[in-house]
């Protein structure tokens, strides 16, 4: 699976992929400036630049068309998941609001294969880690209020979200953590509350990640 796209750098991708597909070949990066409404090609060189060390792209040496688009199988084997919220492992510290600004791609079949709709969210604490789930992971979730004891679950309590192991037993709901410091505890609750969604995969954050593009002096960015 691929790293993580930035809003911008979303943008910039999928301009490519509509020029490709419409010409048959890949823009320039003077094109790509033109399309997308920068004032300079050093910004969109930036953005490329970006783009490649995530692994979307290829630059292709001495050649005038240098951006070639990795695929997975001839056709646009991946799909874009958003991000839409931070989730508190710890404490249910972290509030269940969308952050449309950051993006996955997840391969088609992951998606085609699930009922409902997919999202990921990041992971904020360290009382999933003997689950593999540490602070900064994103984790994919699939949208079900349905989920089984022993289910990793995306729970919605009040207005917060948490990702913890469901136990419902002698009409308590039992929210575990999955690590053995004992310092993490469970959530008991007797009242309602909404489970958002079972955990598919974990994504183990990156060690390094580039640095959204920063917009030049006097530059004048694409409307949002």
């Amino acid at each position: 699976m691929q790293s993580p796209l930035t809003y911008k750098q979303k943008r910039v991708l999928d301009n490519i992929r509509l020029y490709v597909e419409a010409k048959g070949e890949p823009p320039t990066l003077e094109e790509l400036r033109k399309n997308l409404g920068f004032k300079s090609v050093r910004t969109v060189a930036q953005y490329v630049e970006a783009l490649e060390s995530k692994g979307y792209i290829v630059r292709r040496k001495f050649t005038w068309r240098n951006i070639e688009l990795r695929n997975v199988d001839g056709g646009w084997g991946t799909v874009n998941v958003p991000v839409v919220a931070n989730v508190g492992c710890d404490d249910l510290s972290q509030f269940a609001q969308e952050e449309h600004d950051e993006f996955l791609e997840v391969d088609k079949k992951i998606v085609e294969e699930e009922d409902g709709g997919i999202v990921a969210v990041r992971a904020v604490g360290e009382s999933m880690a003997d689950a593999g789930i540490h602070s900064g992971d994103y984790v994919l979730i699939r949208f079900t209020e349905h989920a089984q004891n022993g289910d990793r679950v995306a729970a919605i309590v009040g207005d917060m979200v948490t990702v913890k192991r469901l136990e419902r037993k002698d009409g308590f709901t039992i929210l575990h953590p999955e690590n053995k410091d004992p310092k993490y505890k469970p959530i008991i609750l007797r009242e309602d509350f909404k489970i958002a969604g079972k955990v598919l995969c974990v994504i183990p954050k990156l060690t390094a990640e580039l640095e959204e593009v920063v917009r030049l002096e006097g530059e004048k960015e694409y409307d949002e």
